[in-house]
């Protein structure tokens, strides 16, 4: 036999003979399995709220007449919401106007709570809340019980807001 054919079969039988090592190798080495669990932490929700639009609001009420109510819903979860009711908070004590002598039971205002609604309200982003307007449209009445320092007044109505993740 020659030389090179010699070295090529002894390069050949370490390759097999390697091969065969680390096969008995892997098939030796032990296999674990078990069981345990794992864990993981639910966020609490932050109440929702309402921010000042009084500014966007138009004149509408007079006594024995009906008016809109604007609302912006301000949603501090990282997760979307939808508002499914907007009611009435301390009422009428709890009404304000930015006139003097024109609040509580003298503002003659009935406020009637909204149910059945669909406010889709974003998640917040980064620090930025997440707001959505809305208009509860007739929900606010003024009675004959409205004294005069009311003419003119924007009013405050403290209000619930209800709603649930939206995800």
């Amino acid at each position: 036999m020659k030389k090179g054919t010699i070295t090529k079969r002894l390069t050949a039988g370490t390759i097999v003979l390697g091969v065969a090592l680390a096969s008995s190798i892997a098939f030796a080495a032990w296999t674990a399995s078990g069981s345990g669990s794992g864990y993981t932490q639910a966020i609490s929700a932050q109440p929702l709220t309402t921010v000042d639009v009084s500014a966007s609001t138009s004149a509408q009420l007079y006594p024995g007449g009906t008016g809109d109510v604007k609302i912006r819903i301000s949603n501090p979860n990282p997760y979307p919401v939808v508002v499914t009711d907007v009611s009435g908070l301390g009422l009428p004590v709890g009404f304000t106007s930015d006139k003097v002598g024109c609040t509580g039971a003298s503002t003659g205002l009935v406020y009637t709570d909204q149910t059945g609604l669909s406010i889709s309200v974003p998640a917040q982003v980064g620090v930025t809340p997440g707001t959505a307007n809305y208009t509860l449209t007739g929900s606010v009445a003024m009675t004959n019980a409205s004294v005069n320092a009311c003419q003119g007044a924007t009013f405050t109505i403290p209000v619930t807001l209800l709603g649930a993740s939206n995800a």
